[in-house]
């Protein structure tokens, strides 16, 4: 059996190799010639996979080692009976982790610690759930926007509309990208939203570039103090290099990218591959012992600066947002080398604070960031 895979896949050649032979290969360079002999295919979301890459190609089973799918031809795919397994929530944990972090690096940056009072969860999916947890423990008044899941009257939640998670202090975004349906999402974030942003709030996007009308966001951005943390962008591999340096916070794509996220997508892909192939699955990954993993906070008893401390302490994402930005002024072709580059961060989980003032709004925000408490 013939496998492509895309080269940034975490552990591809220890978990594929056992099921044939394997071409790693960027994603980007994935062609329709490079299949005329391939029976598999097992990619990120930066390969677009519909009848121009598969037409006359043997590949019948494809995998997305992603939360996302929008990349792929769905309608074609089922045409041609092409088996495909995806990885939701494979990477949940460690978006909402950048999410959170990115909060509090702006709050610490621009002292809004006393000023945050809600927040608008647009998307209550695998991650906005989770970052849903993460304020709940802060105590901030909540406002959760999800039309199709609020049709399907399935969850015990009071959903607020757009217009009402638009008026919060700080509006995070968590939905999946379509152009099509009941409930389009293509620049859902468009001029009148954009306009309708309180000044002085904060704006974080972690779902898709095109989520956010990004011409309209940088022409707001001039008139108008808006806090943004970006980590997608319409136009990648080629974001706005003025969006990008008018962003508080600016990532090529890389809230995902931690070491567990990517060994879940790896994993999942590789149980549903044996399942198509009819080989027992018996792969599991090996990740290294966290260095440093001890947190020690002295008499903090306020969760916010508990929150800023803690993060600051496990991941510095100011470091990876000018990274972006420095690169991106010498090198406009460098996003793709950033994300093929970039050294995968450890989720909370792996880490341990030491509380010496035990106070109960401190602990529930440890818990809620599965911090062991020691």
């Amino acid at each position: 059996m013939n496998i492509v895979i895309d080269e940034n896949i975490e552990f591809a050649e220890s978990a594929f190799r056992k099921y044939g032979n394997i071409t790693l290969v960027h994603g980007r360079e994935i062609t329709n010639a490079l299949l005329k002999n391939a029976d598999a295919l097992i990619i990120r979301s930066i390969t677009k996979v519909d009848k121009n890459l598969l037409n006359e190609t043997p590949v019948k089973f494809i995998g997305t080692a992603t939360i996302g799918i929008d990349h792929l031809d769905i309608d074609y795919l089922r045409s041609r009976s092409i088996t495909l397994a995806s990885a939701p929530g494979c990477n949940s944990f460690a978006v909402a982790e950048y999410v959170i972090t990115a909060f509090a690096k702006i709050v610490a940056k621009n002292n809004l610690a006393g000023k945050i009072k809600s927040v608008g969860i647009i998307g209550y999916g695998n991650i906005g759930s989770k970052v849903v947890k993460y304020f709940e423990s802060l105590g901030y008044t909540l406002i959760i926007n999800d039309p199709p899941l609020e049709k399907k009257g399935k969850h015990n939640i009071n959903f607020g509309t757009l217009d009402e998670a638009l008026k919060c202090d700080v509006i995070t975004l968590h939905v999946p990208y379509t152009k099509n349906g009941e409930f389009p999402t293509h620049h859902l974030i468009d001029v009148d939203e954009l306009n309708r942003i309180k000044e002085k709030a904060v704006l974080i996007n972690t779902s898709r570039g095109g989520v956010v009308n990004n011409s309209a966001l940088k022409n707001i951005l001039k008139v108008k103090r808006i806090f943004t943390a970006f980590d997608v962008w319409e136009n990648e591999p080629h974001p706005s290099l003025e969006l990008v340096e008018l962003c508080d916070i600016s990532t090529p794509h890389i809230a995902g990218y931690s070491l567990e996220g990517k060994a879940n997508g790896t994993m999942m892909i590789e149980k549903a591959f044996a399942n198509f192939t009819e080989v027992e699955s018996d792969w599991e990954p090996k990740l290294p012992a966290v260095r440093r993993s001890n947190i020690i906070i002295e008499n903090e008893s306020d969760p916010i600066q508990l929150l800023c401390k803690t993060t600051n302490n496990i991941y510095d994402i100011e470091k990876d947002s000018l990274h972006l930005k420095e690169s991106l002024i010498e090198d406009q072709n460098c996003f793709d080398n950033l994300r093929k580059n970039y050294s995968p961060r450890r989720e909370f989980s792996n880490y341990k604070i030491r509380l010496n003032n035990r106070v109960k709004s401190c602990v529930n925000l440890a818990n809620s960031l599965r911090l062991k408490i020691v």
